[in-house]
């Protein structure tokens, strides 16, 4: 922790701070550190989860559309390459990764956004916490923690836009479901501020 640089160290505090003391390590051991994010059964659980618990179109058929915020590039990609291994009938459309590191970012974006098109879940890594506006989002999916409050609350705004007919005529959407498996809510219900900056004055 001591030999990073400004920006690295509030990265680090933000991704390896215990949601529950507060308190973060002063180093990680890289092989521990994915142990559990890119664990296959753990991703296969997430996964089949959402698949079962999130709100559904289209008379119950459809998930909805749905926001993964993972952890990295990496991350996204393998939960990608998990779920057309669990779910070879969408033949690899219905689950894409939308972050900056995707040359066709900007197309699987406006894909995304089409009420009838696929995808119908964006995996993203930062590109999609904020500003995004897709009224039909109606699962988000926490595969991260965050420790930002600004950034959680503006996450939780993806999912908070009114949507009409979204499950029929007349049949507006009225809620939402928040999957957080990073233990975000414990943090944020600990530390509602989230983590400041330690920094004196000058």
């Amino acid at each position: 922790y001591a030999e990073l640089s400004e920006e690295e160290k509030l990265k680090y505090e933000e991704q390896f701070t215990d949601p529950i003391t507060g308190e973060f390590p002063d180093e990680i051991d890289s092989g521990a550190l994915n142990k559990w994010l890119f664990n296959t059964d753990t991703v296969d659980k997430v996964l089949a989860h959402l698949m079962q618990n999130g709100i559904k179109v289209e008379g119950g058929d459809k998930l909805a559309k749905t926001i993964v915020f993972a952890r990295s590039h990496k991350h996204a990609k393998f939960i990608e390459e998990r779920f057309n291994k669990q779910y070879p009938q969408y033949k690899g459309e219905f689950l894409k990764v939308i972050d900056y590191h995707e040359e066709y970012r900007y197309d699987l974006l406006n894909k995304f956004k089409g009420k009838q098109n696929m995808p119908q879940i964006a995996v993203s890594v930062d590109m999609l916490d904020t500003g995004i506006d897709v009224p039909e989002v109606a699962n988000l999916v926490f595969f991260k923690p965050v420790r930002s409050s600004a950034k959680f609350w503006q996450m939780i705004g993806r999912c908070t836009r009114l949507c009409k007919d979204l499950f029929g005529y007349g049949i507006d959407k009225k809620e939402f479901i928040i999957f957080d498996f990073c233990e975000n809510f414990e943090f944020f219900n600990n530390k509602p501020k989230g983590i400041e900056g330690k920094s004196g004055k000058s």
